[in-house]
């Protein structure tokens, strides 16, 4: 099974976004998308995998939240 997770792109350079999961950083290749500074992406394996919607982003964002959430709890 494959994870991807969203992520917002604060910097690009030569093609490489740095890119920010909840207030970690890491770094992500653009080769398989196009997509700008500000531009939320699906990341895995290093790679931005699709462009979200600011909408599907968030929504996204809060179910990986409350997943986490849930893991916690336990």
């Amino acid at each position: 099974m494959c994870i991807a997770a969203p992520a917002k792109i604060l910097e690009i350079n030569n093609n490489v976004a740095t890119c920010d999961f909840g207030g970690v950083r890491q770094e992500a290749k653009l080769d398989l998308v196009e997509a700008d500074i500000g531009s939320y992406v699906l990341i895995h394996s290093g790679y931005a995998i699709e462009v979200l919607s600011e909408e599907a982003a968030k929504e996204s964002i809060d179910t990986w939240n409350g997943l986490l959430e849930e893991l916690d709890d336990e």
